[in-house]
């Protein structure tokens, strides 16, 4: 895809449960790879969004998740807010 020309935000809250967990875990990758990392980069990101959502969706399938993708200069974060627990991944932007 295409690097956009601007700072892009996505936010979206989903129940832990399938399928929407594998939902949220390819939006993941589709924008990293929109923002501009490299394929494999967005695959690493989307794998560490799925072991993030993995251990809530399997204790607590209805329990939501909110995650929330955001570019900061040359890096993308995606945060996961899950009751009291949030996890923090980032991933380097090329130029």
């Amino acid at each position: 895809m295409p690097e956009s020309p601007r700072r892009v935000d996505l936010r979206l809250t989903i129940p832990a449960a399938a399928p929407y967990r594998a939902i949220a875990t390819e939006l993941a990758e589709k924008f990293a790879e929109y923002v501009g990392v490299a394929a494999s980069a967005a695959r690493a990101m989307a794998e560490a969004v799925a072991a993030t959502i993995a251990p809530v969706a399997d204790a607590q399938p209805d329990t939501p998740i909110d995650l929330e993708m955001t570019t900061e200069g040359r890096e993308l974060i995606v945060t996961a807010h899950s009751g009291a627990t949030t996890k923090r991944m980032t991933c380097a932007i090329p130029d």
